[in-house]
């Protein structure tokens, strides 16, 4: 997209009002709905980098996305095209996402992700993966509420960057079976979950390399540091469940995120 969106008003409604961030398929705003008068998101995709198949493929899954409705989930509100470029219309959210602050403490840690985890046992039971769980993916508003975006779609607006400047974020948290291409379900996200206890727990992600494909290798071969031996802190419960959910092999993994959530509110987690 070459144009300057600020200013502009998408399908004579969505007043755009300035930019929120930007990554390699698109631009997120911050904006206005002049019909129902309330503030919005608007993630506007870039059309150079969509093919029609995937142009096709993303209103699609954000429409299914759309029927998704519970409190940890950022609620996407529209979805359509401006001059041929594919947007998507959110709750608008006052907040830092989980890469930029977290908690330092282990029983905030526990506190944000099984709110993460209860919307992915929501998203789930709806038959929707996340395929992208990371940090920058989980907003924190101003109250403490843990709020998941992102869910399935052909982007991420807010992966890390390389110090080549290239979009790394995401092989950081990628399940050993979609590294390999194979089929992936809803355990894929429940490693990614594991990578995020991980890092937030130890201050260190578990794999990590210059190159990305180095990264994606240890995902699918390297073992897993117990993160006790990183900080002695994490409970041995946590450390258990860590190193469950981050089997290479999905069926080694807890069978759901409500199993997940099971552990997480448990009282000797934090024993």
């Amino acid at each position: 997209m070459r144009w300057d969106m600020i200013g502009q008003k998408i399908n004579g409604r969505y007043q755009i009002e300035f930019q929120l961030g930007q990554g390699g398929m698109g631009t997120i705003y911050k904006g206005y709905d002049a019909v129902l008068e309330r503030d919005v998101a608007i993630k506007v995709m870039t059309k150079s980098q969509l093919c029609e198949e995937d142009r096709v493929h993303f209103l699609r899954e954000a429409k299914s996305i759309a029927k998704l409705n519970h409190p940890n989930i950022i609620t996407l509100h529209d979805v359509g095209e401006y001059r041929k470029n594919p947007f998507i219309v959110m709750e608008y959210i006052d907040g830092v996402n989980l890469h930029q602050q977290h908690p330092k403490e282990i029983k905030g840690i526990v506190a944000i992700m099984q709110q993460v985890c209860a919307a992915l046992e929501h998203a789930h039971t709806c038959g929707i993966i996340h395929r992208d769980l990371k940090p920058e993916n989980v907003i924190i508003t101003r109250q403490g509420l843990a709020k998941l975006m992102d869910f399935g779609l052909a982007c991420s607006f807010s992966s890390r960057l390389s110090n080549k400047g290239t979009l790394a974020g995401t092989v950081f948290y990628l399940a050993p079976e979609q590294a390999l291409g194979k089929m992936t379900d809803h355990r894929s996200d429940l490693y990614s979950l594991g990578v995020m206890l991980y890092e937030l727990t130890t201050g260190d992600l578990p794999f990590a390399a210059d190159d990305p494909l180095a990264v994606v290798s240890q995902h699918i071969h390297a073992p897993v540091v117990p993160p006790r031996l990183k900080n002695d802190l994490v409970p041995p419960k946590l450390e258990i469940l860590i190193l469950k959910l981050m089997e290479k092999d999905p069926g080694n993994r807890p069978s759901s995120a409500k199993e997940v959530l099971h552990f997480l509110t448990g009282p000797e987690i934090l024993g």
